[in-house]
């Protein structure tokens, strides 16, 4: 009679630890998984880091010596071509081409000057209808962009993939910051790349993708960016409290703390920060392109690093429109 109920009693420990090893065996398999892609996203995160910012490093370096070198071979083109000309053609085409950006544009804003012409209520329906369709027609702005400048500066990164890990075909570039030459007002040049992972969210099927950013500046020597040249202030080098006042910096920004930047700019308009240290462009989060609410109130805040060297370096904020002023401010330990 003991024996029997030791036995029995013995059946059923080793039943309720079967059925505790299958309710805890899937959460921890499942636990061990999401570490593994946490791991996967860090390298995947690190190795397209690398190879924007070696990919902008090394154009910034080369592009100002082959602007010369294009603006030269133009000239005694041009010279060869019309020799009656004194030129001036040239240097306006020049300026044109340098000039030239590619702005975050706002499909509200394409349609506000034509729903503003219409008598009510075809104005507000008009209006309505925009705001309501912003989402979906800036997805597909934002997926028409990507393909133009995967197409002309996609190819650019492939030289300087920093490991096999990165898939050439899951890179996309979604933005491109470009540098105005002619006068050195906006000497930098930047790019936003995207990557796709190749796993998604478990359960919901959505697809995981990674941004990285970065920003160099051109090795043209000191063009006092940001200050009055005594312009009349259209083409947006005139006094930079005109277009962006800067109403709040670090001062002074402490390593290994967050750094905050607060300013005001043209309503709903949007704005890109970079920040610039010893070893170049900042590549910390909460960086880049913003949107400023309605009042044109925009704000940035991020990390600094802990060994970033002490002293007085500089932040840039570009708007969409391609205006941009530089500021200085301080780093201490």
């Amino acid at each position: 009679m003991g024996d029997g109920y030791r036995i029995r009693r013995k059946t059923k420990e080793e039943g309720s630890m079967i059925v505790e090893a299958a309710m805890v065996l899937p959460i921890f398999l499942l636990f061990v998984l999401f570490l593994i892609s946490i791991v996967q996203m860090t390298l995947y995160s690190t190795a397209l880091q690398s190879t924007a910012s070696d990919t902008v490093k090394s154009i910034s370096t080369h592009m100002y010596p082959a602007a010369l070198a294009v603006q030269k071979w133009g000239a005694t083109s041009e010279a060869g071509a019309n020799p009656v000309k004194d030129g001036t053609d040239l240097s306006a085409g020049n300026q044109a081409e340098s000039n030239w950006t590619i702005p975050r544009l706002s499909l509200t804003d394409w349609g506000s000057s034509y729903a503003m012409s219409l008598p009510k209520p075809l104005n507000e329906w008009v209006m309505s209808a925009l705001e309501k369709g912003e989402g979906p027609l800036q997805k597909l702005q934002a997926e028409t962009s990507e393909s133009v400048l995967d197409l002309a500066i996609k190819p650019l990164l492939k030289p300087y993939l920093s490991s096999d890990l990165l898939d050439y075909d899951r890179i996309h570039v979604s933005n491109i910051i470009v540098p105005e030459l002619k006068k050195g007002t906006r000497p930098y040049f930047g790019l936003v790349v995207s990557y796709e992972l190749p796993i998604k969210v478990p359960f919901l099927n959505q697809r995981i993708v990674l941004e990285a950013s970065a920003v160099e500046r051109l090795w043209i020597g000191d063009t006092g960016e940001g200050t009055n040249k005594g312009n009349d202030g259209n083409d947006g080098t005139g006094q930079p409290e005109d277009f962006i006042k800067i109403l709040e910096k670090p001062n002074p920004a402490v390593a290994n703390k967050q750094g905050k930047v607060r300013a005001k700019i043209p309503p709903n308009a949007s704005a890109s920060l970079s920040v610039f240290y010893k070893s170049g462009g900042s590549t910390a989060k909460y960086l880049g392109w913003k949107q400023a609410d309605a009042d044109g109130y925009i704000e940035w805040e991020w990390k600094i690093g802990v060994n970033t060297t002490p002293g007085s370096w500089p932040f840039v904020i570009q708007l969409d429109d391609g205006r941009s002023i530089e500021v200085m401010f301080t780093v201490v330990k």
